[in-house]
């Protein structure tokens, strides 16, 4: 009897399998004057480099852009077509300080684009 209970709980146990996501590494950026607030997030390519740049609109996570370049311990910069869909504009974050500024991309005269202001953030794992 006891060989036959022992049988039936390791085979539940071994049927079932477990499966677990690892979390996103992102920011939380917010300015304190204005009361703005964004969330970003970035998923890496098969050499485990930053490849691709997130951020939570309407409650979803939609991709807005590539990672244009980074530094390890340094900074990210990334594309953010919510601010300018002819990707003109990117974000500098600072991974020292965790400040995010804008950075325009090109320097075309006749581009009329209202840079938003800096924002201060902190580290954030975002699980989905």
């Amino acid at each position: 009897m006891k060989k036959i209970f022992l049988f039936i709980i390791l085979s539940v146990f071994i049927s079932f399998r477990v499966f677990s996501f690892e979390p996103y590494s992102g920011i939380s950026c917010q300015n304190f004057n204005t009361q703005k607030k964004d969330e970003f997030f970035f998923k890496q390519d098969q050499d485990y480099i930053y490849a691709t740049a997130y951020k939570r609109v309407d409650g979803e996570f939609i991709k807005v852009g590539n990672v244009l370049g980074q530094k390890v311990s340094s900074f990210i910069l990334f594309e953010d077509n919510t601010v300018d869909e002819n990707l003109n504009f990117a974000w500098h974050l600072d991974m020292v300080t965790k400040i995010l500024k804008p950075f325009k991309l090109t320097t075309l005269r006749e581009l009329d684009l209202k840079l938003p202001q800096s924002l201060d953030c902190i580290s954030k794992n975002f699980w989905f």
